[in-house]
């Protein structure tokens, strides 16, 4: 059979010996590679349905727990959905009593009132080493509704605290320093985007200890901002914490930090804006054309379009 495949073959396109040869090989080689994938997926099927029944449940249900492990870290992560987000408004059952936010139980905030992903950010708070210092440090739990702070005021009272601290003065001249009191506390002051650390950060609304160590992190791989919208570039800015954050941070002050582009190494190229292999791509340029020496030297790069030239070049040094 096979010397009669020769044959043919040999006869009909007129090769060679080894010609012929190589075609065969070539014939066979494609047929197994057809022919593998089908193979492993009947044999692999095979075993699968040869385990025991219990073995092929066990496996399964394996296989869901981790799925489930992995969509309740999802959860964790960004601690409540869009559902939960959007209670503050639904009739909730409520029993007011005196409290502590400081040591208040799961079961006693949700008593209270408080939406059940509002406890649980609460007690994460307190067990990652966050403290209330006074009452209107709720407040600044992201998304603390301020109806339900209204509700429960008079209800809080902080281990320490006397009844002639800030949060329980009576008199008319008490409740006037009262109110001075918390605007002093609450008071934010513009500041340096470019200078600005996360202590400064967290004090706006919507900004926890994540996303305002995001922030700066993003400022320092730039070499700081040069623009302010480059803050809606931060990733998990929604447009209402952009504007909390443009409302107070103002450029002060211009990049700190450039690149030396005609001396810069890889690792000096590592920017937010600059892909790897695209400063594999401008060492590799400047190796075989020379320095660069303004904006129309980038140009000839190809794979560096308009948009991204526009926004490098305030971190370039040319010299």
């Amino acid at each position: 059979m096979f010397k009669k495949i020769k044959n043919y073959l040999r006869d009909y396109f007129g090769f060679t010996q080894n010609e012929t040869l190589g075609v065969i090989t070539l014939i066979i080689s494609v047929l197994l590679l057809g022919i593998i994938p089908f193979a492993f997926d009947f044999f692999g099927e095979k075993k699968l349905t040869e385990e025991p029944p219990e073995r092929v449940d066990e496996l399964i249900k394996n296989i869901e727990i981790k799925e489930a492990e992995k969509k309740s870290s999802y959860n964790n992560d960004y601690k409540y959905d869009e559902k939960e987000s959007k209670d503050f408004s639904e009739k909730r059952s409520q029993t007011l009593f005196n409290f502590d936010p400081n040591q208040a139980s799961n079961e006693d905030f949700l008593k209270l009132g408080f939406p059940k992903w509002l406890a649980n950010r609460i007690i994460n708070y307190r067990s990652k080493g966050g403290k209330f210092k006074q009452k209107q440090d709720l407040l600044k739990i992201y998304d603390f509704p301020q109806d339900l702070y209204n509700q429960l005021e008079n209800h809080i009272q902080i281990a320490g605290q006397s009844s002639g601290s800030p949060n329980n003065f009576i008199s008319t001249e008490g409740s006037t320093k009262k109110e001075e009191y918390i605007k002093k506390e609450n008071k934010i002051t513009t500041f340096d985007l470019n200078k600005a650390d996360t202590t400064e950060l967290i004090k706006l609304k919507g900004i926890g200890s994540k996303l305002a160590a995001r922030i700066v992190k993003f400022r320092d791989n730039l070499g700081g901002f040069d623009n302010e919208n480059q803050v809606r570039e931060v990733f998990g800015l929604d447009s209402s914490t952009v504007e909390e954050v443009l409302k107070y941070g103002k450029l002060q002050s211009g990049t700190f930090r450039k690149i030396k582009i005609n001396k810069a190494t890889q690792e000096d190229l590592k920017h937010p804006y600059l892909k790897p292999f695209i400063a594999k791509i401008i060492i590799a340029y400047r190796t075989q054309h020379g320095n660069f020496t303004a904006r129309k030297d980038l140009e000839n790069i190809k794979v560096l379009d308009t948009k991204t030239i526009d926004k490098l070049l305030p971190y370039i040094d040319f010299e």
